[in-house]
């Protein structure tokens, strides 16, 4: 007994599936990001170690206006993580969600959500001390042509 060939319908069915599951993943991911809220009058806003702000710079440094990332900052303002994608074609509201829980499982402390794109997410300043260096991760994310859902076999 021979299998039949999947149709041109059934492939695309397949494909529109998996873009409705990832599309409810994002939004799930999404709604787990945190971020920090601004400081209230009189509060001092939130401090980033020298080491985090050149670990920002360089985030910055790879998103160009069309391009899309997160970056996300450990709560005592000495950890990282970049997650970020070169093309148009990702999957933008993953990044936020991704960073966050990257950055708390290289830390091991809560994480919060510092830039989306170019946009800043809260107040902060930059420590004047050098202080401690830090962990500071970067990943590079797959444009969604080349996952395997996409991919014409």
């Amino acid at each position: 007994m021979t299998t039949p060939k999947p149709t041109a319908v059934l492939s695309k069915l397949r494909r529109y599936g998996a873009t409705s599951a990832l599309a409810g993943m994002v939004v799930l991911i999404a709604a787990c990001a945190q971020t920090r809220p601004a400081p209230a009058a009189g509060q001092e806003p939130f401090v980033i170690s020298q080491s985090t702000n050149n670990a920002l710079q360089k985030y910055l440094a790879l998103i160009y206006p069309n391009q899309r990332g997160a970056f996300a900052v450990s709560a005592d303002g000495t950890n990282s993580y970049t997650y970020y994608c070169p093309e148009i074609a990702c999957t933008p509201s993953l990044f936020g969600g991704i960073a966050v829980s990257q950055c708390e499982s290289l830390s091991g402390q809560p994480c919060y959500l510092f830039y989306v794109a170019r946009d800043p997410r809260m107040a902060y300043s930059i420590a004047e001390a050098k202080g401690i260096i830090g962990r500071h991760g970067l990943k590079r994310a797959m444009p969604t042509e080349e996952l395997p859902a996409f991919r014409n076999n």
